[in-house]
């Protein structure tokens, strides 16, 4: 007998590399992805006119279908046990042990599963999610949409501080209700639906705003897309324009990025799987999450012509000059003029006693009107005193009113043409 050639360990990796699907690359039989091709495409933004009569696809190259890119990092979970590489078969075997079914994230309440993240997004309306099985398997999901509407800041939710709890407007699920580290949390583990074989269709609703919290930078950077994965029109062309005629453009973050994508409606595709590597030195073998994503092909790149994004900023400065015309026309009142206003003190009523029988009164004595004329002194001055303590109660309320509005970024910034004050002045973090 011939000894048999000892193979090397199929990793998650190779799995990837070998399976033609998750490359985007076509397949000799039904391709899971193919229905996202079917996706309908946006609709234009209201500044956008589509030319009418030419069709935009008759001196483009031919067409080539997008495949993933695997982002050059990835995401440490934890140390292994494991010095050398390992089959996919014991990879599912060790993820299976490690983490909760619909949970594929490390977490000490199984009840706060994949499910419970999704409603919370669903509930807040942050997300619209969509969930599309396949034909022949309908336990199976094949693939799933994500329009992102809203990231909210700790005030839009009513939600005091990170540790108060907040009740779902409809009740049902096993919690009655979520914090906002779980809202933050829900943005990543929503997405956790399945590994190597899921794919996710991400995009920004076009009334988005765009105000988001810093920490939402770091979603970005795990499941947005890619400079690799643009047309070399939008990269080199298109975004660089849009850049140019920002109002505020802020090169820290990907900010710019997310607008880009919120103003031109492009969607892109994510998924994502687990692997083993040597991510620490000198330690065995790290579970990490490692993220892919891909152009949408049905996108269509006239979208992103220089006319089109000409178009929007102008639709978008006529309505910032009408903002303005119609805020000059309405007399605001700053904090020192409301700070003069004199307190408001209801009027006290006076309690009429119905007067006494004559036969019943009493001859008044010098003892006693010297009384009467004491306690009227006396009713006068606390009444004096009450109404410097409201006053100066008053002007330390105005004064703390003062300060939080400029905590919150509420104070007229000082560039007149910065409305809000600034890309991150809805930070949550900020109480």
């Amino acid at each position: 007998m011939t000894d048999k050639k000892q193979k090397k360990p199929m990793s998650a990796s190779d799995y990837i590399k070998h399976m033609p699907h998750l490359q985007g690359k076509p397949l000799t039989t039904q391709n899971q992805y193919s229905a996202l091709a079917e996706f309908p495409p946006l609709s234009y933004s209201k500044a956008v006119i589509s030319q009418s009569g030419q069709s935009s696809n008759t001196n483009q190259p031919p067409f080539q279908k997008a495949s993933y890119h695997l982002k050059s990092y990835n995401q440490h979970l934890n140390t292994t046990h494991y010095t050398k590489e390992i089959t996919l078969k014991e990879l599912y075997s060790y993820t299976n042990h490690l983490f909760y079914g619909d949970a594929l994230n490390p977490t000490d309440n199984v009840t706060k599963n994949r499910t419970f993240y999704e409603y919370i997004l669903v509930d807040s309306k942050s997300i619209e999610v969509t969930h599309y099985p396949d034909p022949k398997n309908p336990n199976h999901i094949s693939y799933s949409t994500c329009k992102i509407l809203r990231v909210a800041s700790m005030q839009q939710l009513g939600i005091l501080n990170l540790h108060t709890s907040k009740n779902f407007s409809q009740p049902g699920f096993v919690l009655p209700g979520y914090t906002y580290v779980d809202y933050m949390q829900a943005f990543f583990r929503v997405l956790y639906l399945r590994p190597y074989d899921h794919s996710w269709f991400l995009s920004f609703d076009q009334r988005f705003n765009k105000h988001v919290p810093g920490w939402f930078n770091e979603w970005w950077h795990w499941f947005g897309p890619i400079d690799q994965i643009y047309p070399p029109e939008i990269i080199k062309t298109s975004y660089p324009f849009y850049t140019k005629h920002l109002p505020n453009t802020n090169p820290i973050g990907p900010l710019n990025k997310i607008y880009f994508h919120t103003d031109m409606g492009i969607p892109w595709i994510c998924s994502w799987h687990f692997n083993l590597v040597l991510a620490l030195p000198n330690m065995p073998y790290s579970l990490v999450k490692e993220f892919r994503v891909k152009w949408w092909d049905k996108y269509n790149i006239e979208r992103c012509s220089l006319t089109n994004i000409k178009k929007l900023f102008d639709a978008n400065k006529q309505d910032h000059l009408l903002i303005k015309s119609v805020s000059r026309s309405i007399p605001l009142l700053t904090p020192s003029q409301i700070a003069n206003i004199p307190p408001y003190h209801p009027p006290t009523q006076i309690k009429q006693e119905p007067p006494s029988p004559a036969k019943n009164k009493k001859p008044s004595s010098p003892t006693h009107s010297s009384s009467s004329s004491q306690k009227s002194k006396s009713k006068k001055s606390k009444l004096q005193a009450m109404k410097e303590t409201l006053k100066a109660l008053s002007q330390e309320m105005m004064n703390i009113s003062s300060d939080d509005d400029s905590v919150h970024g509420q104070e007229p910034a000082e560039n007149p043409e910065d409305l809000f004050g600034g890309p991150l002045s809805q930070d949550p973090f900020v109480l």
